[in-house]
């Protein structure tokens, strides 16, 4: 990977990736690059069987447009959130959501970066801002959310 990135989506159990099923349809090549962040187990079949499906099964049909409004959806209000929103914003509220689970994140500048669609440079600023602030504390892989109401007025 070299430039800048950003992460359009994530896939979860039981969903398909909408890149992938694009190309499938289209005879097309990827454009993307994909990321497994865990283990992951997979299904690969023939474009040819693919095709046949999408002619033949209505509920394959129903899947597989039902992931494309979904992923098109998500993807719209991605570019909405990188053209409109400050970039700020975009942090504090996503480091919120990545801390639902608890106050401590085990997550790199650089995987933060490539979600929002920025530089790491940018990222390291900004948590640094935080820092100063008292909303976050930040070590070597990690960050932890102290004061999360800072945050949230960021993001109102």
């Amino acid at each position: 990977m070299e430039g800048r990135e950003i992460t359009l989506y994530t896939v979860e159990p039981g969903e398909c990736c909408l890149i992938n099923v694009l190309c499938l349809i289209s005879g097309m090549n990827s454009p993307a690059f994909a990321m497994a962040e865990d283990v992951v187990t997979a299904m690969a079949f023939p474009r040819t069987q693919f095709l046949a499906w999408i002619a033949e099964r209505e509920d394959v049909r129903q899947f597989v447009f039902g992931i494309m409004a979904g992923r098109v959806t998500g993807m719209m209000a991605l570019v909405e959130e990188v053209a409109f929103q400050r970039l700020d914003c975009r942090l504090a509220a996503y480091l919120l959501q990545k801390g639902l689970g608890g106050d401590r994140l085990v997550m790199t500048h650089e995987a933060i970066a490539s979600d929002l669609g920025t530089a790491r440079e940018v990222v390291s600023r900004l948590l640094k801002a935080f820092e100063r602030q008292g909303a976050v504390s930040l070590g070597r892989g990690f960050i932890t959310l102290n004061e999360r109401i800072i945050l949230e007025n960021l993001t109102d």
